[in-house]
């Protein structure tokens, strides 16, 4: 294994301990740049999506080495199993709902892929529009609980940007952060990947549709009732596990 691997892989890790710290940390849209955005257009720009990380107790055992195992089967699953990055939805649900609280028309077409991630890079793929949502995956995973390492945990962070295209400005800015750690009911590894990782998929969308309104009320101020409704079977996908997907797992 490379060096720059497990340097990556350590990275990612410290990150995704990182994600709760910044839990729905927010710089709001002031009232008087909302004002000024009416008539003006916007374009969505994204990221790819970042390595997901299958933490084991197994694997937490081998330090950096473990950790890059666990990006490695996080990344395998994900790949396997074509689990959607929750920026997707996020992007189809947020996007059109803050463009139309602030009386802006929503550019059409594919987002472009941006690398980098600052002010200037962000404004300059505005391809003509006044103004930059950009909406960025920045960590997601699951986890074993310590007191018990048959049951897992899943956990999700995006970032949204507000940039105003001309002067690389950042009108709004928003953390915002998701998990089932506290959930009464948690998976065990076998049932997160049974039929193609559904609970994978179930439970990561859903913590997007919670950053959607989170996201929307808190850096925009669009009403609630202005948002899209959390579709039923995504509310609470944890709800209805059955209990005998709760089976013992293997601690590799």
């Amino acid at each position: 294994m490379s060096k720059t691997i497990v340097i990556l892989a350590s990275l990612a890790l410290a990150s995704t301990a990182a994600l709760a710290k910044d839990k729905d940390k927010v710089t709001a849209l002031a009232a008087k740049d909302a004002a000024a955005i009416s008539g003006k257009t916007i374009t969505v720009t994204r990221h790819e999506k970042p390595s997901f990380t299958a933490m084991t107790a197994g694997k937490a055992g081998f330090g950096l080495f473990g950790a890059a195992a666990m990006i490695s089967a996080g990344n395998k699953i994900v790949n396997d199993n074509a689990v959607a990055d929750p920026a997707d939805l996020i992007e189809q649900n947020l996007a059109p709902a803050v463009a139309k609280h602030l009386g802006a028309q929503l550019q059409s077409g594919p987002a472009p892929i941006v690398k980098g991630g600052n002010p200037k890079e962000l404004a300059a793929a505005a391809n003509g529009a006044d103004y930059v949502l950009d909406i960025e995956s920045k960590g997601w995973m699951f986890a074993y609980y310590p007191a018990d390492w048959n049951t897992y945990w899943i956990g999700y962070s995006v970032e949204t940007n507000l940039i105003d295209a001309k002067s690389a400005k950042v009108m709004s800015k928003m953390t915002c952060y998701a998990d089932t750690n506290k959930h009464p009911s948690s998976p065990s590894r076998d049932a997160m990947l049974a039929n193609n990782a559904q609970i994978i998929k179930d439970v990561t969308a859903a913590l997007g549709w919670r950053c959607v309104h989170r996201i929307g009320e808190q850096e925009f101020a669009v009403p609630a009732a202005d948002l899209p409704a959390t579709p039923a079977e995504l509310v609470d996908p944890l709800a209805a596990l059955p209990p005998s997907m709760k089976t013992d797992d293997k601690k590799d």
